[in-house]
């Protein structure tokens, strides 16, 4: 087990865009599993309190996280995600909601809007896709929770329509489970056969998540270079977390998302 906060790994999805655009402040960060103090089976860097973890853990995984980025605690909401496209529109009266505990105030919010640099989001994940909308003109940031049900509800929507232009916009898609390793019921694939891409992101009984986010993107307008895809399957890939691979006994990561200045 990692426990040396130096021993953390965080990914900037963002990194792609940076050369080209003025991207000073804005934070998306997503964290592996490690550098945490969380004992089997969540280990170590588990963020997430639903899990069965020793919620003082899960406390001092996240301290670890924003510590790492010079982001306090107190600019810092963790919504209550519950699989479906609940829109919350940040402000800095939310700030801090959520970080040292589960909040009842944010509970059943999957799409998180943020208008005004200095909040932060973390929205967490164990296999299923995260989305983050960044219009840079505005320094306005926005993530979605996009597991099957969330996309098939719409979450996505949400992030193009408040940031105004299609044409201001980036996208990032974060690791999630991929393609064979999905195996769903035809429930699923009903659900999500209408959404664009869903020919090309179903294949017998496995279904991936993230062709139909791509596609989605895409078609609302958004160019190919202006969408970063981090292609990590989590269920293949032991750094990160994923619920399907570990079945339900693990921990959970996520991706923080905001603008400093």
């Amino acid at each position: 087990m990692s426990t040396d906060p130096a021993q953390l790994k965080i990914t900037d999805l963002a990194q792609q865009f940076r050369q080209d655009l003025r991207l000073e402040g804005l934070v998306v960060a997503f964290p592996d599993r490690f550098g945490g103090v969380s004992e089997a089976p969540f280990d170590s860097l588990n963020l997430g309190f639903s899990t069965g973890d020793d919620p003082g853990a899960v406390l001092e995984n996240r301290r670890r996280l924003i510590g790492a980025l010079n982001i306090s605690p107190e600019s810092v909401i963790v919504p209550g995600q519950v699989h479906g496209c609940e829109v919350l529109h940040a402000t800095e009266h939310d700030a801090g909601e959520g970080f040292a505990g589960p909040s009842k105030k944010l509970a059943g919010h999957d799409v998180v809007c943020i208008e005004s640099p200095g909040i932060f989001a973390l929205s967490l994940t164990a296999d299923c896709p995260l989305v983050t909308v960044i219009d840079p003109r505005e320094r306005r940031v926005g993530i979605a929770h996009c597991g099957w049900r969330g996309t098939a509800a719409g979450a996505l929507r949400p992030l193009l329509d408040f940031s105004g232009s299609t044409s201001d916009l980036f996208a990032v898609i974060s690791p999630g489970i991929r393609g064979p390793q999905y195996v769903v019921g035809s429930e699923v694939i009903e659900a999500v056969s209408p959404l664009p891409g869903a020919q090309q992101a179903i294949s017998g009984n496995t279904l991936d998540i993230t062709t139909i986010l791509l596609q989605t993107l895409l078609q609302a307008g958004l160019s190919m270079d202006r969408i970063a895809l981090d292609p990590r399957c989590s269920h293949q890939d032991s750094h990160l977390f994923s619920y399907r691979r570990d079945r339900g006994e693990t921990g959970r990561g996520g991706c923080l998302v905001g603008w400093k200045f």
